[in-house]
C-alpha cells in the first residue's frame, strides 16, 4: 500500500457514511470551469448560520447543498458545511496547482505554494478524520481535528512571511469555513 493510502481509505469511509458526495467537478483542473448559477439562499440556514461567528461565509457555503436536504438541522447542516469545506479544498488547491504551472512567480513564492499544497492535502485529510470524529460523536477529537484543518491553513499563510501571499484570500476564507464546521458541529453534541 502506497503512503497516505490508508488515510484515504478512511477519507473515503467517512465519505460513505455522510451524504457529502459531490458531483461536481473541480474548476481549474485541465478544462475550462462551468459557470452555473447558484441557487438561491435557503432561509431554513440562515438561523443556525447566524449562530456561528462569521454568518455570511456559512451562509455562502451552505447555499448550493441546502436544497438537498428535506431538514436543516444542526447535524445536516453540518453535513452540508463540511461537503462544501471539502469542495472548496479541492477547488483551491486545484487552483492552486495551476499557479505554479501558468504564471511566473518568484523562487520563494513557489516554495510557499508547494508547501501549502502539502497543508491543502494534511487538511482534506484532517477533515476526514474530523467527521469520522464527529460520527462517532467524540467531541474532543472532533474540535481538536477541525482545529488541524484550521492550523494547516493557518500555516499556509505563515509560508509567505517575506514575500507577497497569492493565496491569502483563499486561505482565511478555509480557516473561516472549517471554524464554521466546528461552531455548527458542536451544537449537535449534548454538553
Amino acid at each position: 500500500m502506497r503512503p497516505g493510502s490508508a488515510h484515504l481509505l478512511l477519507l473515503a469511509a467517512c465519505f460513505a457514511l455522510l451524504p457529502l458526495a459531490s458531483p461536481a467537478a473541480v474548476p481549474g483542473a485541465g478544462s475550462h470551469p462551468r459557470r452555473t448559477p447558484l441557487p438561491p439562499v435557503d432561509p431554513r440556514i440562515i438561523p443556525l448560520c447566524n449562530q456561528t461567528h462569521l454568518p455570511d461565509i456559512c451562509i455562502s457555503a451552505a447555499r448550493s447543498y441546502a436544497h438537498e436536504y428535506p431538514v436543516i438541522d444542526p447535524t445536516n447542516l453540518f453535513n452540508i458545511l463540511a461537503r462544501a469545506l471539502i469542495d472548496r479544498i479541492k477547488i483551491d488547491t486545484a487552483r492552486t496547482s495551476a499557479m505554479t504551472k501558468t504564471q511566473k512567480l518568484d523562487k520563494m513564492v513557489n516554495v510557499g505554494i508547494n508547501n501549502c499544497l502539502k497543508s491543502y492535502e494534511d487538511a482534506m485529510e484532517y477533515t476526514g478524520e474530523g467527521i469520522e470524529a464527529f460520527i462517532t460523536r467524540d467531541i474532543r477529537t472532533f474540535v481538536t481535528i477541525f482545529s488541524q484543518v484550521i492550523g494547516a491553513f493557518s500555516g499556509c499563510n505563515d509560508e509567505f512571511m517575506d514575500v507577497p501571499n497569492p493565496l491569502e484570500a483563499q486561505n482565511d476564507r478555509l480557516i473561516n469555513m472549517a471554524g464554521n464546521c466546528i461552531r455548527i458541529g458542536k451544537m449537535t453534541f449534548k454538553e
